[in-house]
């Protein structure tokens, strides 16, 4: 099959882009229960999905399981059964190298070579470079996945794609949980699908932010005088002067509103100007000094209360905090508060 001429449903519902999928969602999973039911015959039922796609253009999801966790706010999750992963992640195997050129270089979660870590120690640099002489402005989404629209999501993600071949299976999976479908808006946490139309949602955003400072969309350089950059819903203005931090916050609250059908209500507009900057865990500043929110510190010391009251191995305690230190130390050239 030459992927470069085939549609889009065609390669997603290939054979090999499915075992691969399957592949792909088995690491970690191999002792749940979803894994070990369908591990029998798992050939001739990754052909049943091969066919089912072909053959309608799309795939009949199932009900989701919700749990609650608390990371640090208690949000709920929607996991799929592990049939439906499989399908998320043959969709997400294909459309992701199509969508992540087009997110650009200010956007950070979910994507190769990113991530919550590399954001941070860029957002660090760039303070070293402007200074105290910078003002501060965070903003973030209320209820994000939550009120995503469905309506506006697709129209946007699949006028990205070369084809039209996976409007239905992409509109269906995008209502694929009840609840969400009958509002039409919200899309479950959790899902592999759901991080990339979370990420990609918020692109005209970050567009709008870098044309309105003055800076490259694509290429994100050092710059002296304003920075921009985001990690799903939550965006950080930097910029030398005080009134055109404002002008930029204010244009993307409205265009949120306007064009994205999202809310960035008073309270989710943080105004920091040279103050430390609470990002993804840590508090930074521009004299190469950071620390973690006290929020990860009893976080940590309360896991590591439960692992002991539930008699975990030393070796397993020893690896949390191993682990746990690892997170704190961003960088040896990097100062603890």
């Amino acid at each position: 099959m030459n992927n470069a001429q085939s549609p889009l449903l065609e390669i997603v519902a290939s054979f090999e882009n499915l075992l691969n999928a399957f592949k792909e969602s088995s690491k970690g999973k191999k002792n749940r229960s979803g894994y070990q039911k369908f591990i029998f015959n798992y050939g001739e039922k990754l052909k049943g999905i091969e066919l089912e796609i072909k053959q309608t253009g799309n795939y009949k999801w199932s009900g989701y399981r919700e749990f609650f966790v608390h990371d640090p706010k208690k949000r709920l999750v929607m996991a799929a059964p592990f049939r439906d992963r499989i399908v998320h992640t043959a969709i997400h195997r294909v459309v992701f190298p199509i969508i992540d050129p087009r997110l650009g270089a200010r956007t950070y979660a979910c994507r190769f070579g990113m991530g919550n870590r590399n954001a941070v120690l860029r957002l660090k640099e760039q303070l070293l470079v402007m200074n105290k002489n910078r003002y501060c402005i965070k903003l973030d989404v209320q209820k994000y996945f939550d009120s995503i629209p469905h309506t506006v999501l697709c129209e946007n993600f699949l006028k990205e794609l070369p084809d039209k071949s996976l409007d239905d299976l992409i509109h269906d999976l995008v209502g694929s949980h009840d609840g969400y479908a009958l509002k039409g808006k919200g899309i479950p946490i959790g899902n592999l699908t759901s991080q990339l139309f979370a990420n990609f949602y918020l692109s005209s955003i970050d567009k709008l932010a870098c044309e309105k400072l003055g800076i490259s969309h694509s290429v994100d350089h050092k710059e002296s005088e304003a920075h921009y950059m985001r990690y799903m819903d939550d965006m950080v203005i930097l910029t030398r002067d005080k009134s055109l931090a404002f002008e930029v916050a204010m244009a993307l609250v409205k265009h949120a509103k306007e064009n994205l059908e999202l809310i960035i209500p008073p309270r989710k507009i943080m105004v920091l100007g040279s103050d430390p900057i609470p990002f993804l865990g840590f508090f930074l500043s521009e004299d190469d000094k950071y620390r973690p929110l006290r929020r990860n510190e009893r976080k940590f010391v309360k896991k590591l209360k439960r692992a002991t009251l539930k008699g975990k191995e030393f070796s397993l305690k020893a690896q949390m905090i191993q682990s746990y230190e690892s997170w704190q130390n961003l960088d040896m050239n990097m100062k603890k508060v």
